[in-house]
């Protein structure tokens, strides 16, 4: 049997990413693909198919449900209040923030601001208590001398200044206490989405610049036969030029949303 190597490394990533995030993820892709399958099966589809399809599905949604839970903290209080049903939600009295810090590093990869902040909430017995959380957010992923450090670092200290102000003026933060032990889970945020709390975002800025990159190139050399493929009367080749012009679309489109906002500081 051969494989595949792409799909392999696209198999591989999408493990990796999913289990960096919950397990539960997987279960949720299952069930929805599986519930497809065995309809389109039984009303639709054949037998031949389903195994190819039911992968597809599986990994489509897993991965959509992995996106969102790695950039929406709205979606993941609200993923795991369905999930723990008997946690109990704290009442939040109130949120101070204490000084705020910066990890600089050379080519702005993994650098980022982060704020202590400290969450006075009411437990289950009726007394206020503090825990201690922090607040990160991550900085644009450039390099000099296409993008310049500082104008990076103010950026950051814009969107890192605000979203605190933000969450702690609105008290977005959510604290479940485990219904028999002495354990808690903290939801920072309710945006339905956030993408500079992760590293995730600066992960898929560094993929977004090879693919712009990479893709421009291939496009640039095999633009004849791309052209050709479009035109095509071979589905095959035909979905496999839209795959490419489409993740090129894809890069271009974030790079560009990038750069724009980049320079507005």
């Amino acid at each position: 049997m051969k494989y595949n190597p792409f799909k392999i490394i696209i198999w591989v990533l999408f493990l990796v990413f999913v289990l960096l995030n919950s397990v539960r993820l997987f279960i949720y892709g299952f069930v929805i693909s599986f519930m497809i399958v065995i309809i389109d099966r039984a009303f639709f589809g054949t037998r031949k198919r389903s195994d190819t399809q039911f992968l597809n599905l599986f990994l489509t949604f897993t991965s959509i449900f992995t996106l969102f839970y790695t950039f929406s903290p709205f979606f993941r209080s609200i993923e795991f209040k369905i999930s723990h049903p008997r946690w109990q939600k704290l009442e939040i009295v109130s949120v101070e923030k204490s000084v705020t810090q910066k990890v600089s590093t050379p080519f702005n990869f993994l650098e980022k601001e982060y704020t202590s902040i400290s969450v006075n909430y009411i437990d289950e017995y009726g007394k206020i208590q503090i825990k201690g959380e922090e607040i990160k957010h991550y900085a644009i992923l450039g390099f000099e001398p296409l993008f310049s450090k500082k104008t990076i670092e103010n950026e950051l200290d814009y969107i890192h200044s605000r979203s605190l102000n933000k969450l702690i003026n609105k008290k977005a933060i959510n604290v479940y206490q485990h219904p028999s032990k002495d354990k808690m889970k903290v939801f920072k945020g309710n945006d339905a989405f956030a993408l500079r709390h992760s590293i995730g975002f600066q992960i898929t800025l560094l993929i977004t610049y090879i693919l712009f990159v990479s893709f421009t190139v291939y496009c640039i050399y095999r633009f004849k036969q791309l052209a050709a493929a479009v035109k095509s009367s071979n589905i095959k080749e035909q979905k496999s030029a839209y795959i490419i012009l489409l993740i090129l679309l894809y890069s271009y489109l974030v790079v560009g949303i990038t750069v724009v906002h980049y320079l507005k500081f």
